[in-house]
């Protein structure tokens, strides 16, 4: 199975490099995605859950060649837990609402490999970078129409390499087709919607997730169900990419 992908993924590289047969200009690209993450092995036998979020991402593609430099970051929530509780356990007749929400925030470098711009623009990408995964409560005044925020802490935390590959295409919207411009001018050169999935393998790590949270009240004691494995995700994204 992993020969069979190394294979598409050469394959894909030649067809992304045949795609440039003229010298281009250099290009930046900023990004903005909307992100459905499914688990994969290990952590799908853990987590059996969508995750959700959004994912910033800027490149910088050189010019005469098909290679992107990028960053990107991205939040994902993995689903949330709502209750009242007692403020303390001396003032038992106040009640807030807690809420516990498990997250994923990840950081990535990636070379892409990319045609230069044309309305569709096929692409593929290498990925490497980091998995940072938290609980986060925070307490809200019970029954309250605004939802005002009171308190916030994050109670768990643990972060984990990751690395991957992706290929998408993206779709242009818009061109700008102005012949002259002021030198201190900066306008996009085009805008477009994007099509990708991607496949990142998350090194070993500890999380928490909807359920893992158990609150004894007389005590005063909280018990973590602490979940414990790789961390893979296939990524489905869409999103909207302005050139410059």
């Amino acid at each position: 199975m992993q020969s069979r992908r190394i294979s598409v993924l050469v394959v894909l590289i030649f067809l992304a490099i045949g795609h440039t047969n003229h010298a281009q200009s250099q290009e930046w690209q900023v990004g903005i995605d909307f992100d459905l993450a499914a688990p994969q092995g290990e952590f799908s036998d853990q987590l059996d859950k969508l995750g959700w979020g959004l994912n910033i991402m800027g490149g910088y593609r050189f010019a005469d060649t098909p290679f992107m430099l990028g960053l990107e970051f991205g939040f994902m929530n993995f689903g949330r837990d709502v209750r009242d509780a007692p403020l303390s356990t001396t003032i038992p007749d106040l009640r807030v609402e807690v809420e516990n929400s498990y997250n994923l925030v990840h950081g990535d470098l990636l070379l892409r490999l990319i045609p230069p711009p044309t309305t569709v623009r096929p692409y593929i990408e290498g990925l490497v970078g980091f998995n940072y995964f938290y609980t986060e409560t925070v307490i809200r005044d019970r029954g309250s129409f605004s939802g005002e925020e009171r308190l916030r802490d994050t109670n768990f935390e643990d972060t984990a390499l990751s690395y991957g590959f992706g290929a998408g295409v993206q779709f242009r919207l818009y061109q700008d087709r102005a012949t002259e411009r002021a030198p201190d001018e900066v306008m996009p050169s085009g805008v477009y919607v994007t099509l990708a999935s991607r496949y990142m393998f998350g090194r070993e790590a500890e999380y928490l997730q909807e359920g893992s949270i158990d609150v004894v009240t007389r005590p005063g004691e909280v018990l973590y169900d602490v979940s414990r494995s790789e961390t893979d995700l296939l990524y489905f994204k869409l999103g909207l990419v302005i050139t410059f």
